[in-house]
Parts: structure tokens; C-alpha cells; sequence
């Protein structure tokens, strides 16, 4: 058994370009990718920070043109980032990017929003991708605790942890040796048969329900526990207790 972040894969985010959804009008993708930015640490990231500072051309471009007044940092309950900033012109903005339904309440979106933006998360889930929300909001009472403006929602980002680059040879060579390798994760399972059938492992793989005879299958439920096991390539939604 094998873990998945970090040892299937890089443990390093990448942001597919061609697929970030826009949803604010006459913005063009490269300003979602600034207005995350904005809404990075330029020091001292953390791998979400690191992965959308890297996507642009000069990492100095994320607070090129604007003075930094206040960065609010990501915290378990708020979920999102956000960056108190004044342009060229004197104007204040923030800029936000989180967890996509914080974001999405954050703008107080409408019914038609929340779906097209539910069923935008659901496309990139299906790949494996986990999404990313971005927001901005103008800030008129120009200190860092006005309330501002109603948030805008901006369009949401695909996040992916590409495989490392001899995970999939490796996997390969224990197969030939008579080894199944199988991955267990704490990503959603989605994540889990993406990455899987990236590195050729298969894409048979469960809700740690299953383990635990809760699954909606009727046929997985009635399989005794150490078949299930043999017969998948991997688990998902798995918490660390599991593991062992």
C-alpha cells in the first residue's frame, strides 16, 4: 500500500490554465490567475500560494503596481486568503481565493451561480482536479476594516498534484515482480482514480466507507472486508487512522 500525496505524486501544485472557468464579465483568465496572486504570500507560501505565484511571468508581477496594506491569512474556518491593496490611481481593493463555497458565500451569488459554479467543480472533481475560488471587492471607506463594496466572484481555478515523474515506471516494475501496489489517500476519490489512471495502477478504487460495510453498493457492502481490499487498486477518504 502506498500513500498518494508526496509519494505517488510531487506534493507541488500545478494550476491547469486552459481550464479556469471566468465568471465575472470582460475578465480575461490571465487577471483570475493576478487576482489569486494578489491574494498569495509572496514569501513564506504554502503550496497553494506557490503554485499560483508560479504561474506568472515574473513572481513580481503579484504586487507590481499596488501597495500592500493588509494580508489576511488562510485559517481553518474562514477557509480563504485575501489582500487589502491600493492602485496606481489611490483606489483600495481586495482580492480573495479559497475553498469555492466560502468564496461563493462570500459574494452572496445567486441561485444560477452557485450552479454553473457547482457543476464547474463537479467537472474538474470527475478529473481529479480540486477547485479554487477567486473574488475582488473595492474597498470605498479606504481602511483595511471597511466592509467594501459587494464581493465579486471571478472564476475558479483547477488545482492538480501531478504524479512524480518514476512513479508510474516503479508501479510498473512491482506489477512485473508480482506486487500490487494500491493507494490509499485522504482525497476524494475522484483525485484518487485520476491519479490512478495517470500512473496505470488502475481506477478501481472506494470510499474508506466501504472498509467499514457502509457502502451504497449492495455488492461492495456484502464483500467481506480482506476482499474488498484484494480486489481494489485503491482507497479514497481515508482519515490517518485508517491508514494503519
Amino acid at each position: 500500500c502506498s500513500d498518494k500525496t508526496g509519494t505517488l505524486t510531487l506534493n507541488k501544485l500545478s494550476v491547469d490554465k486552459n481550464l479556469i472557468e471566468v465568471f465575472a464579465k470582460n475578465v480575461e483568465k490571465d487577471y483570475v490567475i493576478l487576482l489569486a496572486a494578489r491574494a498569495s504570500r509572496t514569501e513564506n507560501q504554502d503550496a497553494i500560494d506557490a503554485a499560483i505565484v508560479g504561474m506568472l511571468a515574473d513572481p513580481k508581477e503579484a504586487r507590481a503596481g499596488v501597495r500592500e496594506i493588509h494580508f489576511f491569512p488562510f485559517n481553518p474556518v474562514d477557509k480563504r486568503t485575501a489582500l487589502t491593496y491600493i492602485d496606481s490611481d489611490g483606489n483600495w481593493h481586495r482580492s480573495s481565493k479559497g475553498a469555492p463555497e466560502q468564496i461563493l458565500n462570500l459574494c452572496n451569488c445567486k441561485e444560477d451561480v452557485r450552479k454553473k459554479a457547482h457543476s464547474v467543480i463537479d467537472k474538474f472533481a470527475e478529473r481529479g482536479l480540486r477547485s479554487l475560488g477567486v473574488a475582488r471587492q473595492e474597498v470605498p471607506e479606504k481602511n483595511k476594516d471597511g466592509p467594501g463594496a459587494p464581493w465579486q466572484f471571478v472564476g475558479l481555478l483547477p488545482l492538480f498534484d501531478p504524479p512524480r515523474h518514476d512513479s508510474a515506471e516503479t508501479i510498473t516494475r512491482a506489477l512485473n515482480l508480482g506486487v500490487n501496489v494500491k493507494m490509499i489517500t485522504g482525497d476524494q476519490l475522484a483525485i484518487a482514480k485520476e491519479t490512478g489512471r495517470r500512473l496505470g495502477m488502475g481506477t478501481n478504487m472506494y470510499p474508506s466507507s466501504s472498509l467499514l460495510g457502509q457502502s451504497k453498493d449492495a455488492a461492495v457492502a456484502a464483500l467481506p472486508v480482506d476482499e474488498l481490499i484484494e480486489k481494489a487498486d485503491g482507497f479514497a477518504g481515508v482519515f490517518p487512522e485508517h491508514k494503519y
